[in-house]
Formats: C-alpha cells, sequence, structure tokens
C-alpha cells in the first residue's frame, strides 16, 4: 500500500537531477558480469555508487552491454551500468501515459509503480504498475521491446492491460515479478488487501491463463513486493512485510517461503504457511541499510537488488546490490 509521501520524494529527486531460466539471445547476453563477492561491512559500505536514487527497482536486465533497472517515476525511469556499481539515467520508457488506462484506474497520472521485466518470446517484456494513493482499482499493463538502449533508440510497444482490480475484496494489481521457468511464465503480484496471487502468463502474448491463485497473506495485512524465483527443485516466494515510503521510518522487511509448486502452498523454515502469517525473515534494517524491500533476482546468479532507505541520506531510496547464499535449501540474503 503506498503512499503519497515517498512517490512524492521520489518525484522531487527525479526533478532534480526494478527470473530465473531465462533463455537470454545471443545478441542481447550471453552472461552474468562477474562482480567482485568479497564481503562488505554492510552497515557502511555500498556496492552502489552515487546519488541516483531508486524506489522499487525491476529485476536487473542486461541488453547489450548494459546493465538496465527501471523503477517508480514519472514515465518509468531507468539507470543504466557496464558494472552495476556506476549508474547513470537513461530515457524513460514512455513520453505520453497509455489511454487504456483512465478507463481502469481513473485519475490516475504519470507516476508509475514498480516494474518488472524479463525476456521471453524473444523480446523483453515490462509489466508495470498502474493505481492511485490508497486504493485497490489498479492495474498491471505491458510494454515490449525487441532491446533495450540507454538513448530514445528503444521502441516500446505498449500491449493494454494484463490484470486488474477494483475492491479490496480481489488481490492489489500492482508490484508485478516475473519468473521465467524453462516454457513456462509465472507473475506473483499483490500488495495488501487480499493478499498475493500467483497467475500463469502465455509466454506468446505475455497476458495471463488460468486463474490466480492466492498464495501469501491476506485480510489487508502487510504483504507486498512479491518475489518468485526457482532455485533447484523449489519455488521461492519472498515477499515484503511492514510498511514502506516513510524514509527513515520505514518498517519494511524481507520475508520468504518455499514451494514445489509456483502456486504454493509457500511455507516457512517452521512449516507455517504464508496465507497464515508464516515467513522466515532473510533481510532487515540493519544500520543505514533501512527498510530493504522489493528484492528481484539477476538471471543467471547469485545476485539480485533491492532499494533501501539511506540513513545517511536523510531516509532517501536508494539502490543496492545484494548477495545469495542457500544452506540446506533456504536462502539467506547479505549485501
Amino acid at each position: 500500500m503506498k503512499t503519497i509521501t515517498s512517490l512524492v520524494l521520489f518525484a522531487i529527486l527525479l526533478g532534480s537531477c526494478q527470473n530465473e531460466d531465462v533463455i537470454i539471445p545471443s545478441n542481447e547476453s550471453t552472461a552474468a558480469e562477474s562482480q567482485n563477492s568479497q564481503v562488505k561491512n554492510n552497515l557502511t559500505a555500498k556496492t552502489v555508487s552515487g546519488n541516483v536514487p531508486s524506489h522499487d527497482p525491476s529485476t536487473i536486465v542486461k541488453s547489450g552491454v548494459n546493465y538496465y533497472v527501471f523503477t517508480t517515476g514519472d514515465n518509468i525511469p531507468m539507470t543504466y551500468s557496464t558494472n552495476l556499481t556506476n549508474w547513470t539515467w537513461g530515457t524513460s520508457v514512455f513520453s505520453a501515459t497509455p489511454s487504456w488506462i483512465t478507463g481502469y484506474v481513473p485519475g490516475f497520472t504519470k507516476t508509475f509503480w514498480a516494474p518488472d521485466v524479463a525476456w521471453f518470446n524473444n523480446r523483453w517484456n515490462m509489466y508495470y504498475s498502474c493505481s492511485t494513493f490508497g486504493s485497490a482499482t489498479s492495474a498491471i499493463g505491458l510494454v515490449t521491446a525487441p532491446a533495450i538502449s540507454q538513448s530514445a533508440g528503444t521502441t516500446w510497444t505498449d500491449r493494454g492491460v494484463v490484470v486488474s482490480s477494483s475492491s479490496a475484496s480481489d488481490v492489489n494489481a500492482i508490484d508485478p515479478s516475473i519468473l521465467v521457468d524453462g516454457s513456462n511464465v509465472y507473475m506473483a503480484y499483490g500488495s495488501w488487501h487480499a493478499g498475493i496471487g500467483v497467475i500463469q502468463i502465455n509466454p506468446s502474448t505475455g497476458k495471463t491463463t488460468g486463474s490466480k491463485t492466492i498464495v501469501a497473506g491476506g485480510n489487508s495485512a502487510s504483504w507486498e513486493a512479491p518475489c518468485l524465483i526457482k532455485e533447484g527443485s523449489y519455488y521461492y516466494l519472498f515477499v515484503n512485510r511492514g510498511t514502506c515510503c516513510n524514509g527513515v521510518n520505514s518498517t519494511y522487511y524481507i520475508v520468504v517461503g518455499r514451494s514445489t509448486s509456483p502456486f504454493g502452498p509457500f511455507t516457512d523454515k517452521n512449516g507455517v504457511s504464508l496465507k497464515s502469517g508464516g515467513g522466515t525473515t532473510v533481510l532487515a534494517t540493519q544500520g543505514n541499510y533501512i527498510g530493504p524491500g522489493h528484492l528481484s533476482r539477476i538471471t543467471g546468479t547469485q545476485k539480485g537488488a533491492v532499494h533501501y532507505y539511506d540513513g545517511a541520506d536523510s531516509g532517501n531510496p536508494k539502490l543496492e546490490i545484494v548477495y545469495f547464499t542457500w544452506s540446506s535449501g533456504w536462502p539467506t540474503l547479505s549485501y
């Protein structure tokens, strides 16, 4: 349940100057760039340099020589990097809001939330969120491109609505997370209200097929920003608890459950279902890394990304790289 405070802050920052087993095309990326895995002091040291704000980062993807991440903000902001450390502003996805959106989300303006992007069907597929503050009237749309460029040369084609919601009794249609699992594609999504849903995606169209399954949360509890991945024979659902968007007062933390099916049931280390309040904590506030959230994993690696609220910079939202480690089939996350 995003709040106006952080998004206004993010818009100000913008004005003053986000997934497994994907078949990656040879002309797009052949392998993830190796990174220094040296353990860092997670209270002070940062992988990501500079002062580029980031909120709700997409999965970081590679197209050509660059890595790209897309975030919450006007027209879907984008930054790019050759090394996952130094990031530069690129061209936003939209120059105008697609006309279909106001039919689903009256009053929507150009501030899109929480995009995610994945490669399948020989194209990049970006899913993005449209909503208004505190409302369950929301929609997730799809835009596609054959390649991504840091300049205005990228040709994005809007494909319209994917899922929508209109009441708090439904899964709120924001915060998509895309998992490409061989020939199958799944989308986890949702925020507060009826909880987190998972639905299958038709790879040919990028649209949904079948019905959604609620796999976590419900009853307006604080569940949002899911991240669905696969590791070995298990599917893992990471979800944010607590609240975002309050700077140094944000209480976000990330929990996980696992299942042998992308549709659950997901249970934590103690066997408690994520639909019954379960969830093993894998990342929480540490020093100046306050309220980490909106996890994703970089395809083919044990690296991912989160945003956090920087206690050393007035709680402004920043991008940071995280590392997955595994023990007895369970993940931990570290900076």
